[in-house]
């Protein structure tokens, strides 16, 4: 994933995916475009620097820790 000028990235998070007989271990990124328009991109695996592999097991906890707290909030 490249980012094109003016682009900035909001945030980053680890999300498994998995079902029956496969597993993978996602990195979605939220860009800004340079209208301010939100898109979001998917880091496969493969595409992983080590500190991204290093920072994957706390971003992971962090993600699912903050998205059931919201979910709570917004009940």
């Amino acid at each position: 994933m490249k980012l094109a000028k003016g682009e900035s990235i909001v945030t980053a998070y680890a999300e498994r995916a998995y079902g029956p007989g496969w597993a993978n271990s996602l990195v979605w990124v939220i860009v800004r475009s340079r209208d301010g328009a939100l898109r979001q991109e998917c880091l496969q695996p493969e595409d992983q620097s080590p500190a991204i592999s290093w920072l994957y097991l706390p971003s992971e906890a962090m993600h699912l820790a903050m998205s059931a707290a919201v979910g709570r909030q917004c009940q």
